[in-house]
């Protein structure tokens, strides 16, 4: 039998991973292909993918728990004849719009809904395997009027959304006809027990206070919950070509720094981070000496000690957080200066901070004890932001089956999680769309804020 064990990493132990990453592709219909090839072609492709990666067809346990014991998250195979395969097949024609009129719309949260695009949840939310196993990876295809949308969802314990898009990549070239490589299946299949090297007693460890996860207050009787909203919002690659070019200006502020190169991401978190900050004052007011905090979740693989290749499929994420005075220029006005902080807090990133944070967590008995943005409040000021621009799934061919490339890949409607943000992959013309789960209130902010409309569209 399979040795499952050594798929066991250290970052994917957190509690709150407990939960599904998930992204759907859509491809119209090829008029001389039967839905009934599509499945029979996807069902081939997933074979394979499992046969040279055995772990991905498992599900995942918790194993060891006890009072203030959580246990650990493993991998364990399915019992023979349990589960045939990864993918299911869903009829959406009479539950969705067409393909046509979704693209028409930009592909709007409202025509995505994940209950009915993924049998799986997302953040937030949880799950309860005793009830139903939690499969690895999960690929459901939902048939529509002019196309089909094919929705992945990984369990995010064990995999990133990066770990996930190369698991993509690798069923599009499984469609293609193509052989994986040694490094895909070294990578792919490789011992994840040692990728980090946890600290020893006597070294040096970053302070892990922020991380720390403090007993919620009881939330006041009575109290409504905030009207929250998943929405995107569509930035063309004309735009952020000149919000980027905006930073190239010295500022009074940040002229020491003008020679610090910054990305795409840089600039689009800083640009949404200010105006969403800019709603909130408006909406909260300005505490004398109030900070608001960006936390951006980051593809740690080349911050380790050892750096690890695209092709390694576990989970691999940390945050890093950027504190933002907000009666400084970067909270809401200097575009340069808030996307240079954010670059400078990404590059000063040392392997001890991700090493700490591994260790603290592998020396926990409580997985649950720590988790990013922990003493963060995402109801007043602070944000989380996590890009995924960078995947190439629009450049990815999945075949003559499925037509190619995709013609979109968005994160499906889930629960809403305020003050969360995804990036999405950026097409051939350098667009994205940005997933916000917001008030209502901060919505309808943005959407009247003539500066921040100037450079993006509403979706919805």
């Amino acid at each position: 039998m399979e040795d499952y064990e050594r798929y066991q990493d250290v970052l994917g132990q957190l509690i709150f991973l407990k939960t599904y990453t998930h992204i759907v592709l859509a491809f119209p219909s090829q008029h001389d292909v039967s839905q009934t090839t599509i499945v029979q072609e996807l069902e081939r492709a997933a074979r394979l993918l499992t046969a040279t990666f055995p772990w991905l067809s498992g599900h995942v346990v918790r194993e060891g728990s006890s009072p203030g014991v959580t246990g650990l998250t493993k991998i364990v195979p399915y019992l023979p004849g349990e589960r045939e395969s990864i993918v299911t097949v869903k009829d959406c024609t009479s539950l969705l719009p067409s393909l046509d009129e979704i693209l028409a719309a930009g592909g709007p949260m409202a025509m995505l809904d994940g209950a009915l695009l993924s049998s799986r949840k997302g953040l937030p939310e949880s799950y309860d395997e005793t009830v139903e196993p939690a499969p690895v990876l999960a690929a459901q295809v939902s048939f529509v009027k002019g196309g089909m949308l094919l929705g992945f969802a990984g369990q995010h314990n064990i995999m990133d959304m990066n770990g996930m898009a190369q698991a993509i990549r690798l069923f599009a070239k499984a469609l293609r006809g193509e052989p994986f490589t040694e490094a895909e299946i070294e990578q792919g299949n490789r011992d994840k027990r040692d990728v980090i090297r946890l600290l020893g007693p006597e070294e040096q460890k970053e302070d892990l206070s922020s991380f720390h996860v403090p007993q919620k207050p009881q939330a006041p009787e009575g109290q409504a919950p905030p009207d929250l909203r998943w929405v995107y919002f569509h930035f063309s690659g004309t735009s952020l070509a000149k919000l980027k070019a905006l930073v190239t200006k010295v500022t009074e502020t940040d002229a020491s720094m003008k020679d610090l190169w910054v990305s795409t991401d840089d600039v689009l978190s800083a640009f949404i981070s200010q105006h969403i900050l800019s709603s909130r004052i408006h909406r909260l007011g300005k505490p004398p000496n109030a900070t608001a905090t960006i936390c951006r979740a980051i593809n740690c693989r080349r911050f380790l000690e050892t750096s690890l290749p695209r092709e390694y499929m576990g989970h691999m994420v940390y945050c890093i957080s950027t504190p933002v005075p907000l009666d400084s220029p970067a909270a809401t006005s200097d575009l340069g200066a808030l996307a240079r902080s954010l670059r400078t807090a990404l590059q000063t990133l040392r392997p001890a901070a991700i090493q700490s944070f591994a260790t603290g967590l592998h020396e926990s008995p409580d997985k649950g004890a720590l988790s990013y943005g922990a003493t963060l409040d995402f109801s007043k000021y602070d944000l989380m932001l996590s890009s995924w621009s960078g995947l190439e799934l629009f450049q990815t061919d999945f075949g003559k089956v499925l037509g190619g490339r995709p013609v979109l890949a968005k994160r499906q409607r889930f629960a809403p999680m305020e003050s969360l943000m995804y990036f999405m992959p950026r097409t051939d013309a350098g667009d994205v769309d940005v997933a916000a789960c917001l008030r209502v209130e901060d919505i309808d902010s943005l959407k009247e804020d003539a500066e921040f409309m100037q450079y993006a569209d509403y979706v919805g």
